[in-house]
């Protein structure tokens, strides 16, 4: 069995995968960097899907 690669997993993909092994301490420090990868500028976060984010730019042009 090998191991995943954590890195290139997303938060969602890391979280899930957390769900099923809590005591995975590799995967848990990849997953705090991920959320300490969130842009600062607008707290949203650079894996986000790209229909979410045009929603969001939708939303903040419409105001």
């Amino acid at each position: 069995m090998t191991k995943p690669n954590y890195r290139n997993m997303t938060r969602a993909e890391l979280k899930k995968h957390l769900l099923s092994d809590r005591n995975n301490q590799e995967a848990w420090e990849i997953f705090f960097e991920k959320l300490s990868d969130l842009d600062q500028n607008t707290g949203h976060s650079p894996d986000l899907p790209p229909e979410e984010m045009e929603k969001i730019f939708r939303t903040k042009l419409s105001n």
